[in-house]
């Protein structure tokens, strides 16, 4: 066990970190008040610069070819907006807990590991989603399932190896333990290395094209309550995190693109 506090235990070998599903009344509610409170920070300042480079990537591996993507956990659906507003051909599908609305895309309101979704797809994103999953395995299996022959995926989760982690573990372990409860937080079940996120594509279909680790805007931080000192104090260690951990790679967020593995006869 890593932290008997949190029930919170760390795997040996990848040093993937994972919760213990907590009781039920600790159980996440991803209700409005997800999107509009408890995150605010992060849904009110959309990433475009990461949903730019997730686009060119897309454009550099499919060529002249349609977009047919699915955005698994899609939330308000800024990423899949992003993508209608530069694309006017794409076929764009998001599935969520929130119900969305959109001209150009089709969204579907509901838990993606209980529904059955038909189309098969050359492009699946799935952004700051499979933290929150209790079985990652059953999740990503089920991502692979969705895709075309050699279709692609795109993960974004948390880097459990970034400074900033590293630096709230430190904390934690002389007892200040602010930083580290917000990042270990119930909500984000699982904590993944690079080598444990790779280890779980690879596993379940997937060869490994890219792989990178980056932080996000600082306007994007959730602040713990407190006064307007502490919020900016709080604020400006993040900022100062940030802009050592970027040069030398370990940022707070890792992203993966892959291929699905081709099956052999």
């Amino acid at each position: 066990m890593d932290e008997r506090r949190l029930n919170i235990y760390k795997c040996n070998s990848c040093f993937h970190t994972f919760t213990i599903f907590p009781i039920e009344s600790a159980k996440c509610n991803y209700d409005d008040d997800y999107y509009d409170k408890v995150h605010k920070n992060w849904f009110d300042n959309t990433n475009y610069r990461f949903f730019k480079f997730i686009y060119e990537e897309i454009i550099r591996l499919l060529g002249d070819k349609q977009i047919q993507l699915l955005e698994v956990g899609c939330g308000r659906g800024d990423f899949l907006k992003y993508i209608a507003a530069n694309n006017s051909t794409a076929k764009l599908f998001g599935i969520d807990l929130k119900y969305n609305k959109h001209p150009r895309i089709h969204f579907i309101k509901g838990d993606f590991l209980e529904k059955e979704i038909e189309m098969r797809f050359n492009i699946v994103c799935s952004l700051a989603v499979i933290e929150h999953i209790e079985n990652p395995h059953l999740f990503t299996k089920k991502l692979n399932k969705l895709l075309q022959p050699d279709g692609f995926l795109f993960i974004m989760t948390v880097n459990n190896n970034s400074l900033i982690y590293k630096i709230a573990r430190f904390l934690n372990r002389i007892g200040v333990h602010t930083a580290y409860d917000r990042l270990y937080s119930f909500h984000h079940l699982q904590h993944y290395t690079n080598q444990s996120l790779k280890k779980c594509m690879e596993m379940n279909g997937f060869d490994i094209l890219l792989q990178k680790n980056h932080n996000y805007s600082l306007k994007a931080v959730d602040v713990p309550e407190g006064n307007f000192l502490i919020k900016k104090m709080y604020k400006l260690l993040v900022w100062i995190i940030f802009i050592v951990s970027e040069p030398f790679g370990c940022g707070g967020l890792q992203t993966v693109l892959c291929r699905k593995r081709s099956v052999s006869l």
